[in-house]
């Protein structure tokens, strides 16, 4: 029955039309004015994407720090891997603020509305190992500028995209971890298999270059982590639990 709900979901997804931003002329005087159009919670204000006549709510703020990070990019051809893209919304957003990059979605569900000539929707669940392999399949061989964590936000699971991904990143990019607090305000985000630390922790200690108790992390992997990432930046956004951190890879 399962195989066949499958079916079904990727059938009426195949099928189902898609917005084609290419088609769109927008005049933008920055990326966060594309957040709010497309409606993702990375801008400062967003409406609220279930209803359109809502009035707009305060979102993450983190715009300008992706724009401090990555304007000098706009114009380049490069890769970016989204994770957890849901609607798309922030996809296109990336899709219309670098125009000439390629720009790769995953999710696990079949939500994503928009496509692109530069856009490449991944339909799998990365919590899995049939998941995972399909999207290193599908990307095998890239290199990637930008990887954006932006998934299930459940401590085990950044922390397992943390080492997988660092190793599709190119000389000199980027991981981005959105919202890596959560799992500190919600109690729900984590897994009571593992015994870890929390992701604000992890990341004092990479910079630090010191070891620490994981179940994910082993000493070799951490080893690794010390090797290769250059630098940590880490934002704080408009809420609470607005946290974002950008790692870059020597």
């Amino acid at each position: 029955m399962k195989l066949l709900t499958d079916y079904y979901k990727r059938l009426t997804f195949f099928f189902k039309k898609k917005i084609n931003i290419d088609n769109e002329e927008l005049n933008y005087q920055n990326l966060d004015e594309l957040f709010t159009y497309y409606g993702t919670d990375k801008a400062k204000k967003v409406k609220n994407q279930y209803n359109k006549n809502s009035d707009l709510f305060i979102g993450h703020g983190y715009s300008k720090f992706y724009e401090n990070h990555f304007e000098f990019l706009k114009n380049t051809n490069f890769n970016l891997l989204e994770i957890g893209t849901w609607f798309g919304a922030s996809t296109a957003s990336f899709c219309k603020y670098f125009p000439n990059a390629k720009i790769f979605g995953v999710d696990k569900n079949f939500k994503f509305k928009y496509r692109s000539n530069n856009i490449s929707f991944i339909q799998c669940d990365i919590r899995t190992k049939k998941g995972l392999k399909k999207l290193s399949n599908r990307i095998y061989g890239k290199k990637f500028k930008i990887i954006i964590d932006d998934g299930s936000h459940i401590l085990t699971h950044i922390i397992k995209n943390i080492i997988f991904f660092i190793n599709y990143i190119e000389r000199g990019g980027f991981f981005v971890i959105e919202d890596f607090n959560l799992p500190k305000y919600y109690k729900n985000l984590n897994d009571s298999n593992y015994k870890e630390i929390y992701i604000d922790e992890i990341l004092e200690n990479i910079q630090r270059k010191k070891y620490f108790k994981s179940d994910i992390l082993s000493k070799s992997k951490q080893k690794y982590l010390f090797e290769n990432i250059e630098n940590i930046y880490i934002y704080k956004g408009n809420t609470k639990d607005s946290d974002i951190a950008f790692l870059k890879k020597k």
